[in-house]
């Protein structure tokens, strides 16, 4: 379990997770990929969801890199150098070959229960954006201590699937602040079949996935908005 520390990185960790996911589905090769790179060299001219690096950025803007240029490299090629919050020059390894490509991706619907659904059970993992604003004190249970009437989508994180527990449904999240947080890295969602009807107004839509000139309050549904902002990686292979 990664740990982006005081980065705003979460975006470059939750696409390097699920490009990982994707890779070992279609190839059987698990590989550690490396986040820095994501993070320090993917180009994000729009300012959407940040400035990029340490400001911070979106899965798409991720994923949009990685389909552009040689491939991801592994962690160790590439070190995470940005747990202290500072930004570094992108720096590709001169001696090292990538180990994972993606063809292009997907970004399902907004506030859409049946797609991302749909795309959990039959494509993999998912990178998600949420309001995790009352994520720090969670150690365990299914949660649903958000701010439904004015979610601010602040956090990018990766769906991993869903299930239910004692009647209560909930949606499966690994996060990135490292195994120690939540249950083992893990925070389980309240799930509802009603989550298209739980919405609100995210009126700081620059914390999420708005980009420069897009300052209009942003409709959010969902539990912690999961339903939002989510895409996935397409064509995931090896050089």
């Amino acid at each position: 379990m990664k740990d982006q520390g005081y980065c705003g990185s979460c975006w470059a960790f939750a696409a390097t997770a699920v490009i990982e996911s994707h890779v070992a589905i279609s190839t059987g090769l698990l590989f550690d990929l490396s986040p820095q790179q994501i993070a320090m060299c993917s180009p994000n001219p729009n300012n959407c969801g940040g400035s990029g690096g340490c400001n911070g950025a979106t899965a798409e803007i991720a994923f949009d890199y990685v389909a552009k240029s040689d491939g991801l490299f592994e962690e160790f090629q590439y070190s995470y150098l940005a747990y202290y919050g500072e930004n570094s020059a992108c720096n590709i390894p001169d001696r090292a070959h990538p180990v994972a490509t993606i063809e292009d991706f997907v970004k399902l619907p907004e506030n859409n229960y049946t797609a991302l659904m749909n795309a959990i059970a039959n494509v993999g993992p998912v990178a998600v954006s949420v309001d995790a604003s009352n994520w720090s004190g969670y150690h365990g249970g299914i949660f649903n201590g958000c701010n439904q009437k004015n979610p601010d989508i602040d956090h990018a994180v990766v769906l991993m699937g869903y299930g239910e527990d004692n009647g209560q449904k909930y949606w499966l999240v690994r996060n990135s602040w490292s195994a120690s947080w939540g249950e083992q890295g893990y925070i389980r969602i309240a799930r509802f079949d009603e989550e298209e009807q739980l919405c609100g107004t995210d009126i700081t839509p620059h914390d999420g996935n708005a980009c420069d000139g897009q300052d209009e309050p942003q409709n959010v549904c969902g539990t912690c908005g999961i339903l939002f902002d989510s895409s996935y990686p397409l064509g995931a292979s090896t050089p």
